[in-house]
């Protein structure tokens, strides 16, 4: 239950899927607002000393949920996806991994590259280890702005396919990532 078997995910991959589709949900939500505040809206400073401070905990997320994959293999595909379903979503898995990674350090290296750090909720601080360029910065504003922009819409289709095979194919892919307890039924 708490590791993948066979057809199934366990708990704790199910936790990091759902937990990391959530914060990067919510982060996306929140730069998007933020963006919008003046420098001088009391709101301003805050959300984005929240916005990095959970970047952040993406970031280390995101890295133990690699971790635990390597430990951990993830189950093979359903078996009732046709071809280019399965190419699709190996594809799509791919890069919403790598973009579960860059959006969060393109952030660190945009928030650390006037040598400050990370304020973590008030209870320590994530140190700059880059040194301080301004066209790195501008490099990683773009990048950051522009994955998260493509995340976003990967998540949305990666959801739109899990509902359309949940609910139209019949098929046994939703189930998988939301209850360990239950296998799959195969139509092979």
């Amino acid at each position: 239950m708490w590791r993948n078997g066979g057809d199934r995910y366990g708990l704790i991959s199910i936790g990091f899927h759902w937990t990391l589709a959530l914060a990067f949900v919510g982060l996306f939500g929140l730069g998007v607002w933020m963006v919008g505040l003046s420098y001088y809206d009391p709101w301003y400073n805050a959300s984005l000393a929240l916005h990095k401070a959970i970047g952040i905990v993406a970031l280390a997320l995101a890295l133990a949920k690699f971790g635990w994959r390597f430990a951990d293999p993830k189950p093979a595909l359903a078996t009732d996806l046709k071809p280019h379903e399965r190419a699709g979503a190996t594809a799509m898995h791919w890069l919403l991994n790598a973009l579960i990674v860059l959006v969060p350090a393109t952030g660190y290296v945009v928030s650390t590259s006037e040598g400050a750090g990370i304020d973590m909720f008030g209870l320590f601080e994530v140190p700059a280890v880059l040194g301080t360029s301004e066209g790195l910065r501008d490099l990683a504003i773009d990048l950051h702005y522009y994955l998260a922009y493509g995340g976003i819409a990967l998540a949305a289709g990666h959801a739109g396919m899990a509902l359309k095979h949940h609910f139209v194919d019949r098929g046994s892919t939703l189930k998988r990532m939301l209850n360990p307890c239950r296998r799959s039924k195969r139509r092979d």
